[in-house]
C-alpha cells in the first residue's frame, strides 16, 4: 500500500487505533444454477460477497446496490433481505492495522443486469456453486455462506 493510499484509508476510517464500528451492506447475486457471484478482494486476496461501507447519509439498500455496481458492474433488480450480521466473526483487521467491527446488512437477488467484471477493490469475480463455495474466505463470509445455504434450502 502506498503512503498516499494508507493516509487516505486512515483518514476515511478515522485513523488507526481502537476498534471502529462500521455499517456495511452487500448483495448475494444468485443465478438459475444456484451459483453465487463472489469477488476476490484486492487487499487480502480472500473471496467475499460484493459489499462495503455505508456512507454518511446513504441508505443501506442504496449502499448494497452501489457496491455491487462498483465491484462487479452489475445492476441489481429487486432485493430481498437475507439478514443482519455482527459479532466477533465480523471483526476484521486490515493490512494497515485498523480493526473494524462490522454490522452488515446482506441482501439477495436473482435479478441482475449486465456482464460481471471486476472493478473498484475487487481483483476478480467468479460464479461459485452454493454446494462448493471457496474455503479462502474470512469468518464473516463463512457466516454469510451458512445463511445463503439455509435460505436456498428453505426455498426448495
Amino acid at each position: 500500500m502506498t503512503a498516499g493510499l494508507r493516509d487516505f484509508v486512515l483518514k476515511r476510517r478515522g485513523g488507526a487505533g481502537p476498534v471502529r464500528q462500521r455499517v456495511g451492506a452487500g448483495v448475494a447475486v444468485l443465478n438459475d444454477r444456484d451459483e453465487v457471484l463472489l469477488v476476490r478482494r484486492g487487499d487480502d486476496g480472500l473471496w467475499d460477497l460484493p459489499g462495503g461501507a455505508v456512507n454518511v447519509g446513504e441508505e443501506v439498500e442504496a449502499t448494497a446496490r452501489r457496491e455491487l455496481r462498483e465491484e462487479t458492474a452489475l445492476t441489481a433488480g429487486a432485493l430481498t433481505l437475507l439478514g443482519v450480521f455482527s459479532g466477533e466473526a465480523h471483526r476484521y483487521t486490515y493490512p494497515d492495522g485498523n480493526v473494524v467491527a462490522w454490522v452488515t446488512v446482506l441482501y439477495t437477488t436473482r435479478q441482475a443486469a449486465g456482464a460481471a467484471s471486476a472493478g473498484d477493490d475487487a481483483a476478480q469475480v467468479a460464479w461459485w456453486p452454493l454446494a462448493a463455495l471457496p474455503q479462502d474466505v474470512g469468518a464473516g463470509t463463512q457466516a454469510y455462506f451458512l445463511a445463503l445455504r439455509a435460505d436456498a434450502g428453505a426455498r426448495t
